[in-house]
């Protein structure tokens, strides 16, 4: 009969021989950890897409592209005062909404309605009259979370420092429902409208069709001050940030480093949001310096 001491030892030893045939059986080179298409490992909850580039976030279904860690050029000497000094930030690496979150996803939260546009409410339009604390409301239940202004911007503008997300040529209607585009007369685009105008990551109407919520108080003077990593103004103001311009709206509204603001509790047809998420620690590089 086998001593307690014996037993454990012999327990031990098949689970040792368990776990070592369980890594025997991964194929060779390959890592157990759940890799994104980047090689990055992915946050718990997100699975890759069946199109390249894309990710699913399982609890709302949103579909979502990657941003690496890295400098960017934030800012426009060519744009308002706000927009200045044109400066050089570093951001962690994270995952943001390809599209406006829709009417659709609203649905799935089980959140009320918001009041219906003089269009009414179509699952494949964004969701608008939301205020700011209507959308922390859809972050709790998501498990994301708005952008920081700064986060927007990279996601828009890539790191060449572009005028719009789809490079440095004027709007026209393949890029952007503005007031110029024929559906501004009576409505906002779906959310996968104007692919042409897509952001270097892939994200879809970071210019017109709604104002999007950043996580940001607005402060006019933040950029003097403002860290070179990760900023995010969380000194409470007056007024969020909002990003991106609206189909009422003709440029400046639709450069990627315009600033506009409102009260957190306005509620309008030209306001609606996308969401982030944060990438693992391990993802992050440990030289703010460093490459993209």
């Amino acid at each position: 009969m086998l001593n307690r001491s014996s037993l454990s030892c012999s327990l031990l030893a098949a689970f040792a021989l368990l776990l070592a045939g369980s890594l025997l059986a991964a194929p060779p080179g390959e890592d157990s950890r759940r890799l994104g298409w980047h090689g990055e490992e992915m946050p718990q909850g997100l699975k890759k897409a069946e199109a390249e580039g894309e990710y699913i976030w399982i609890k709302d279904g949103s579909v979502m592209v990657y941003v690496p860690a890295g400098t960017f050029t934030m800012g426009s000497e060519e744009g308002d005062s706000d927009e200045m000094p044109v400066r050089q930030v570093y951001l962690d690496a994270f995952y943001i909404d390809k599209y406006e979150v829709s009417n659709r996803l609203w649905r799935r939260s089980g959140l009320p309605l918001p009041p219906p546009p003089s269009w009414g409410i179509q699952d494949q339009k964004p969701v608008v009259n939301v205020d700011w604390n209507d959308v922390q409301k859809y972050m709790q239940w998501s498990g994301k979370r708005l952008p920081s202004e700064a986060e927007w911007e990279k996601a828009a503008r890539g790191t060449d420092g572009r005028t719009y997300p789809w490079g440095d040529d004027p709007p026209r209607n393949e890029y952007l429902i503005w007031e110029e585009h024929p559906v501004s007369r009576e409505s906002i685009g779906d959310i996968g409208c104007c692919p042409q105008g897509a952001s270097p990551y892939g994200a879809v109407n970071m210019a017109g069709n709604v104002y999007e919520w950043c996580q940001d108080w607005y402060d006019a003077e933040f950029y003097q001050t403002a860290p070179q990593r990760n900023p995010v103004n969380d000194k409470a103001a007056k007024m969020r940030v909002l990003r991106g311009g609206a189909f009422v709206h003709k440029p400046p509204h639709h450069r990627t480093s315009y600033r506009y603001r409102l009260y957190p509790f306005d509620k309008t047809p030209y306001i609606g949001f996308r969401c982030v998420l944060s990438a693992p620690a391990g993802e992050q590089s440990e030289n703010p310096q460093g490459g993209i």
